[in-house]
């Protein structure tokens, strides 16, 4: 089980939440209270004894340019989370950097759930690595603290309808006190948590992060 920590805006709390067991740290680099730029965001990872386990977010909207990947390519970030509609030429294009692509999407209704699966109805080259899972809400991209449609992910797994999908990271309005549920009813392979784990907007909370792991190490031996 794949375990992110998003929203990190320092080298403490990237460094922390590894340390205690999280598998990948998230930086922010598209909107909300917990945006950080470029600068920042390669200063983290250049904190990180493997950069790898950093994922960047980016926005499809601009086209993401040399300005910003020959940086992080340089840094050692190979993984990426991207909010948008992506086109066949820039996944082409990504893929050939050498990066893995995690695709943002939000789950607000069943309806919702057809729509990201009639998209990966028929095997493709141009397929994400990765599709995140995350709560639909106007005018925010993530961090909300609000949940996805777990019900509706659940009765789509049930019946098959996820067999298709590249594989699922679950989001939104995760904490300590209900990730074993979300775990239990979804069956991701993976969970992101953000403001659940934090004291204040990109203020990670120690305690909150370690009870979220050890949470999820938990329900997987269960």
């Amino acid at each position: 089980m794949i375990v992110k920590i998003c929203g990190i805006t320092n080298v403490g709390d990237a460094l922390h939440s590894l340390q205690v067991g999280a598998d990948w740290i998230g930086l922010n680099l598209v909107s909300g209270p917990r945006r950080i730029d470029l600068t920042l965001a390669c200063r983290i990872i250049r904190g990180l004894a493997d950069p790898g386990r950093a994922v960047v977010l980016l926005n499809l909207d601009p086209v993401l340019d040399d300005a910003t990947l020959k940086p992080l390519k340089e840094v050692g970030v190979h993984r990426l989370q991207l909010y948008g509609r992506l086109a066949a030429s820039t996944h082409a294009v990504l893929k050939t950097r050498g990066f893995e692509i995690i695709l943002a999407e939000q789950i607000g209704c069943r309806a919702d759930v057809e729509s990201v699966c009639a998209r990966f109805t028929h095997p493709s080259p141009h397929r994400p690595d990765y599709v995140l899972a995350d709560a639909r809400v106007q005018g925010m991209l993530g961090g909300s603290g609000l949940r996805a449609d777990w019900s509706a992910l659940s009765d789509a797994r049930m019946k098959g309808e996820l067999a298709n999908w590249p594989t699922m990271i679950l989001a939104g309005g995760l904490k300590a006190s209900n990730v074993a549920e979300a775990i239990g009813l979804v069956r991701p392979a993976g969970v992101d948590v953000s403001s659940g784990v934090e004291e204040s907007p990109g203020r990670k909370n120690p305690n909150q992060v370690a009870a979220f792991v050890e949470a999820v190490h938990a329900r997987e031996v269960s």
